[in-house]
């Protein structure tokens, strides 16, 4: 194994809720390392957090002198989605094409639950190395998410069609071993060792040619590439939908922690379908 420096603050990205650090080795090349921090909320994803993933990304992608990221996290959970209490931001839809247009890797290291736009964001990295505590899940239809589109289809090539829809349209939780078995990720440590695995495999990335690893990456981001133009099929199929009755059982029911009933003769009378 290499040797390397400490991890430096980036200067310029001062965020409440996201630490962005970078370090070397002593013989070249760099990681970049972003994690989540809000682990008093299970690091949800609030207005800050989505537009600092953008900008950090952005930043590592154009470092020269870095040849890998990380997506990482403070707490114990790498993060239960959006913040269902106000992470509503144009940069909600950039974070994961923002992940696919880096030349460098990406890669996801989460412990804990990783749920909704963890998971997706998890998933399109290009390497996920999860702790053994890891529960990997879609939350959209349970609480009236609007995912939709190609955050969702293009989980077809990463787990095959059949379980990206047992995902998204069960709302199934996964274990690590689950989420190993089925593509989610690409090995599972014991929550301790996730960091050192990670820093095993950066190590190993590091070593390789960097235009190589950018012209290959860009190759499999080929395959999700039409994909891209898949619209929200959810204005098409409920127009004013975050103004349904749908939305605010959802809602209600998930902070009252009960059972929701979205068959009620009040909603059934709504519905167009």
């Amino acid at each position: 194994m290499s040797e390397w420096g400490e991890w430096t603050p980036v200067e310029g990205f001062g965020y409440e809720t996201l630490i962005y650090d970078k370090r070397h080795r002593t013989r070249g090349g760099g990681v970049a390392r972003i994690r989540l921090a809000r682990p008093e909320r299970m690091n949800a994803l609030n207005a800050e957090m989505f537009q600092g993933l953008v900008d950090t990304l952005r930043d590592a992608n154009h470092d020269s002198s870095i040849g890998v990221i990380v997506i990482s996290h403070t707490g114990p959970h790498f993060g239960v989605g959006g913040d269902l209490q106000g992470s509503m931001t144009p940069a909600m839809a950039e974070v994961d094409p923002s992940i696919k247009r880096c030349l460098k890797p990406v890669i996801a290291a989460v412990r804990g639950y990783c749920i909704g736009a963890h998971n997706h964001m998890a998933y399109t990295c290009d390497f996920t190395v999860a702790g053994e505590s890891t529960i990997f899940a879609q939350n959209g239809p349970r609480v009236g998410s609007p995912a939709t589109g190609y955050m969702m289809s293009s989980s077809a090539h990463v787990v095959g069609m059949k379980r990206a829809r047992e995902m998204w349209l069960r709302c199934r939780q996964l274990t690590a071993q689950e989420g190993l078995e089925g593509g989610l990720c690409n090995t599972v440590v014991q929550d301790r060792l996730v960091d050192a695995e990670v820093e095993k495999w950066c190590d190993e990335i590091l070593d390789l040619v960097p235009p190589c690893i950018a012209a290959g990456k860009q190759s499999f981001e080929a395959v999700d590439t039409p994909l891209q133009y898949s619209g929200n099929f959810l204005s098409v199929i409920a127009p004013g939908f975050f103004m349904s009755p749908e939305v605010a059982e959802a809602m209600s029911a998930f902070f009252e922690r009960r059972e929701p009933n979205y068959w009620s003769e009040e909603i059934l009378a709504t519905r167009k379908f």
